[in-house]
């Protein structure tokens, strides 16, 4: 799999898109049900397992690791250009830990991990890349525990008068691993199809140009 992220690239990440990530990690903690999270804690004897897939340098699971310390924190990414900006930032940290991988359609999304490990998934910025998005979203259920929260956020395809079919060939020249941008209206629908209920759904503003939206979704009973 090709990855725009590499090189240079990934070592200027962190500070070209500072402001996009600021806003859209703000969007996917504004999701998560951190009370729930808090009883879960407070009533089991083993940590929270928590996993931020297509996870990047790490500036998300890096806000996670310090808002939920009862945890332990796994990230994947198909770039190895990106998780070793993540591991340089992190260094020793013992709760957290990457892999290299790919978001796949298949059993639990095609990662090493077994079913029903994670108490959070997030995935954030990287819905516009997947492939498969349904088979993507439903194998990632499969890794949530009864009680898990799965929170998905990526930047909304806008609607006219923006002219996003210029936007995005132009955005596919740059970068081979976009795909497709969804709309939240979109998003939900791919959520539905894998089997996944909506709880929280919205959109946000990040700036003049970009949209967002941001949802938290659940495994439904026969998922």
């Amino acid at each position: 799999m090709r990855t725009y992220y590499t090189g240079r690239r990934a070592r200027s990440y962190n500070q070209r898109w500072k402001v996009f990530n600021e806003k859209t990690h703000a969007a996917v903690i504004s999701a998560i049900d951190f009370a729930q999270l808090e009883k879960l804690c407070k009533t089991r004897a083993q940590p929270l397992h928590i996993l931020d897939a297509a996870c990047g340098t790490g500036i998300l699971l890096d806000r996670l690791a310090h808002l939920i310390p009862c945890a332990d924190c796994y990230g994947v990414d198909a770039s190895e250009g990106m998780l070793t900006q993540a591991r340089l930032s992190f260094g020793e940290h013992s709760s957290v830990h990457f892999i290299h991988a790919s978001l796949q359609g298949g059993e639990k999304a095609g990662l090493p991990y077994e079913a029903a490990s994670f108490d959070l998934i997030t995935c954030a910025n990287a819905l516009h890349n997947v492939k498969n998005p349904v088979e993507v979203l439903r194998g990632l259920a499969e890794l949530l525990t009864p009680q898990g929260q799965f929170v998905i956020e990526d930047y909304a395809r806008r609607g006219f008068p923006f002219p996003w079919r210029i936007f995005e060939w132009f955005t596919r020249r740059v970068d081979p691993q976009h795909i497709r941008a969804y709309t939240l209206a979109e998003a939900q629908h791919l959520c539905q199809r894998a089997g996944l209920r909506v709880i929280v759904a919205k959109n946000f503003p990040i700036n003049a140009v970009w949209r967002g939206w941001v949802m938290r979704v659940e495994a439904t009973p026969f998922q």
